[in-house]
């Protein structure tokens, strides 16, 4: 997957293996899609949120 970070690749996997789509998980963070994004491609770095995306996804982090 281009463009992501290490956390970012494995989080995508997840994700398209459980059919959780970026709008949904930004809805369940409460943040916009746009955020969610950045933080999955390293752009924004998101400490506040990184844990709880692997927690609703199911990712060991």
């Amino acid at each position: 997957m281009t463009n992501y970070t290490e956390f970012g690749a494995e989080a995508r996997k997840l994700m398209l293996k459980k059919s959780i789509t970026l709008t949904s998980l930004a809805k369940e963070l409460g943040i916009s899609v746009t955020y969610v994004s950045e933080i999955l491609k390293g752009t924004r770095a998101g400490d506040k949120y990184r844990n709880k995306i692997a927690e609703i996804i199911g990712m060991e982090e």
